[in-house]
């Protein structure tokens, strides 16, 4: 159940059968809720005492040089205690994780190659301090990330590539690479020893492995429990998709239509200015992003073990596998409709009930706890004919647009927090403007 409220949260709210979470009051008003507050400051009263106030913490750019300069020591100590000592045999195996190598790109193979090509190992000889790049064996590197860095500071545009070196498979291949291997020093950012390979998993194949209890199952042959996952978007989709690996009985409730009947309306929508006011841009299987831009980008780590897992998820469901490795991942509409319809082949293979055109109207709430939902077929009117669905536990994870789930939410007085709040605009050029204005004269070397 913890993989998935996690998997929930980004854009969802978890409700376990135990208990409504308690509203936070302000003032002496029963009904108000809290929202809480989203700018750095955070007012305390302590009892008996005046109110205080706490100042967010400093983090990146907005720490004092002193503070930089003692974190800066402190990790590259810790580089330099992971690593083993020089010339020592301990050096002979693991791997060394060298970032920040950059290649001109007008000598690059181009941005879809995410192998190692002669300029790579000249950058990588350069970091090895290996005098001979011819003789450094390919199978030795793999590629871990490739972007492009076309800033006006730089004399030219680059690739910029984080590679793995597989110590022991370079000794075997090439003994001359001892000696600089047997001195290399480790650099904050730039070369990192890792006495293991660090190899993510996609979350099947994690969940698989982790299946030690009841064989693989979180309950028993006799009882398993039943779970409404609410919202066919990302979060729903793994929500479910741990759930039903688990062995919960899990049933999805999308208020939308799948996403190939979602693509027809999306172009009634465009062409004949015809609106399913659920079946949209909207809602629909994949969520908003399915015909959004595609843009694969997070905030909380581009290389960590769990959006590592995410991604060769998608993989496993068709995406391209570039998208491990390109420094700002993209799929676009034409790869995600192939992908959905991977992804819920899978579900139904694993007993996941799927019910398009399902709006959830209500909460069934029995002394505070959650027993279930009231549904309604979407095409119909509003007010048109519901029905009770009894559930162990509930996963809400309806997006920004439910509006209406939220409204209801504040009925049953569940405390939330709104996000920071923001809008997006999307200008669109031909991509022959956007490489004339960021790259200039080797624009070819990307198309």
């Amino acid at each position: 159940m913890a993989l998935a409220a996690a998997a929930a949260a980004s854009s969802g709210l978890y409700l376990l059968p135990t208990s409504l979470p308690p509203p936070c009051l302000l003032g002496s008003n029963p009904n108000h809720l809290s929202l809480g507050l989203t700018n750095g400051l955070a007012w305390r009263r302590r009892r008996g005492g005046p109110a205080t106030v706490r100042c967010a913490k400093r983090t990146g750019k907005r720490r004092y040089p002193s503070e930089k300069k003692r974190l800066d020591r402190r990790h590259k100590e810790l580089l330099r205690q992971a690593a083993p000592e020089e010339g020592s045999a301990g050096r002979e195996a693991g791997f060394w994780r060298l970032s920040k190598l950059a290649v001109p790109a007008r000598v690059d193979p181009g941005k879809d190659f995410t192998g190692v090509s002669p300029p790579l190992l000249q950058a990588i000889a350069k970091a090895l301090k290996f005098p001979v790049s011819s003789m450094l064996p390919e199978e030795a590197f793999s590629v871990i990330r490739k972007s492009f860095d076309a800033r006006k500071i730089l004399k030219e545009p680059q690739f910029v590539y984080t590679v793995d070196v597989d110590v022991k498979k370079l000794l075997d291949m090439e003994p001359r690479t001892w000696d600089f291997i047997a001195r290399l020093e480790p650099k904050l950012g730039t070369i990192e020893y890792m006495p293991d390979e660090k190899v993510a998993s996609d979350l099947i194949s994690m969940l698989h492995r982790q299946g030690s209890v009841n064989n693989g199952s979180i309950c028993s042959q006799q009882k398993k429990p039943r779970v409404a996952v609410v919202g066919c978007g990302p979060s729903g989709l793994f929500a479910s998709l741990v759930l039903g690996e688990l062995g919960a009985e899990v049933t999805l409730l999308e208020r939308g239509q799948p996403v190939e009947k979602r693509g027809r309306d999306i172009g009634a929508l465009a062409v004949r200015r015809i609106l399913h006011s659920e079946s949209n841009f909207c809602f629909g299987e994949g969520g908003a992003g399915t015909w959004s831009d595609g843009k694969l980008v997070t905030r909380i780590g581009r290389n960590t073990d769990g959006v590592q897992a995410v991604m060769k998820t998608f993989v496993h469901f068709g995406a391209p596998p570039n998208i491990l490795v390109d420094g700002k991942p993209h799929l676009g509409t034409d790869k995600l409709v192939p992908l959905l319809r991977n992804f819920r082949h899978h579900l139904k293979e694993l007993g996941v009930t799927i019910r398009f055109n399902t709006r959830v109207d209500d909460l069934v709430v029995e002394g505070r706890k959650v027993k279930g939902v009231v549904v309604s077929d979407s095409r119909l009117q509003l007010g048109s004919p519901n029905q009770a669905l009894s559930f162990d536990a509930v996963v809400l994870a309806v997006g920004h647009s439910a509006r209406d789930t939220y409204s209801m939410l504040l009925r049953h007085n569940v405390d939330m927090t709104p996000k920071s709040f923001a809008v997006g605009l999307r200008i669109e050029h031909p991509q022959e403007l956007i490489n004339d204005i960021q790259v200039r004269h080797i624009s070819f070397f990307l198309t």
